[in-house]
């Protein structure tokens, strides 16, 4: 489920109980006498958690207990600096930190930054269908390393847009579907780019069969368009790695698996909009398929269809 909440700390104490809530216990030490100042929202959403933090009173966190995430770090001002079992790491740009090698962490005032907590278990299921291989050690990233040029602008521009879809209140306007594949274009991105013990597995691409594969994993958009499904999941349906399936669809199709998952969801959403026997609003219509902002899914379906889905919509109950 996901749920959202903006909050304000005045006391350090606050802060250890938040995080030990969420099977985190940490140890926090302002570094100035005076008044306690944290502010930071938080999201809960399938499959990680997000979290949105301003320091303005500086302080030093000390990891207490073993929670098995990975933190994939998006500084906006300030440069937080994380002790590892074996190096420091400062960065302004985007990175990632195993929370089992933290040891503890300063943050100066006023440092700003999104953080968003991958569970180990999954990221590791995300890592078997990328590479095609069952991943016996765990994942280790370059400490010396962040993301920089275009790929820090993505997981910026993802980070963002996540910010803002996972606040919309009330719920029913948050799409569960758009909320995915913000998280696989950031997992796409953290395991393709990223520095770490396993490149060479994903590097290394098998298309043995494809075409019927292929055809597989269609068929699997087409039964499941209407869930939130992910790259991985498609890729398993079709015997593929995750970069098997890319080439696949490259190779054969011109697109990528989700941007032909998305054609689907579009022709599903017209047949919808045309269909006066649905009774859901417009809105809703496109929430459910996906679409979770209607001003810029507005202007691509207007190029597709030569008309606004709201037009479609009023036209076809006869309100045009």
């Amino acid at each position: 489920m996901m749920e959202g909440n903006f909050e304000t700390f005045t006391d350090p104490s606050e802060v250890e109980d938040h995080y030990r809530k969420r099977d985190i216990e940490i140890k926090m030490t302002p570094l100035v006498r005076g008044p306690f100042r944290y502010k930071k929202y938080t999201a809960t959403p399938t499959g990680f958690f997000f979290r949105s933090s301003e320091m303005q009173t500086p302080w030093i966190m000390e990891r207490r207990n073993e929670s098995d995430v990975f933190l994939l770090v998006v500084p906006t001002t300030g440069r937080p600096q994380w002790t590892l079992n074996t190096t420091e790491l400062v960065w302004s740009s985007p990175y990632i930190v195993d929370y089992l090698n933290v040891r503890s962490a300063r943050f100066s005032p006023m440092t700003r930054m999104d953080t968003i907590a991958l569970p180990a278990e999954s990221l590791h299921r995300d890592l078997a269908a990328l590479s095609g291989e069952q991943s016996y050690k765990r994942l280790s990233f370059d400490p010396t390393a962040s993301f920089t040029g275009q790929d820090e602008k993505a997981i910026r521009q993802i980070s963002a847009a996540l910010k803002c879809l996972l606040a919309l209140k009330p719920d029913p306007r948050r799409s569960p579907i758009a909320v995915g594949y913000l998280r696989q274009a950031l997992v796409s991105i953290i395991l393709e780019r990223g520095r770490h013990n396993y490149r060479d597995s994903i590097d290394r691409v098998c298309d043995d069969g494809v075409p019927s594969r292929l055809r597989r994993a269609i068929e699997f958009m087409q039964a499941h368009a209407h869930e939130p499904i992910r790259l991985e999941q498609i890729a398993c349906e079709a015997a593929l790695s995750v970069r098997g399936l890319q080439s696949a669809f490259t190779r054969f199709k011109s697109t990528s698996p989700m941007s032909y998952l998305k054609g689907i969801r579009l022709e599903r959403l017209r047949s919808d909009l045309c269909d006066p026997s649905v009774e859901a609003s417009c809105s809703q219509i496109l929430l459910k398929w996906g679409f979770s902002d209607a001003r810029r899914f507005s202007k691509y379906y207007q190029q597709s269809f030569g008309e606004s889905p709201y037009e479609t919509y009023f036209k076809a109950r006869g309100r045009g």
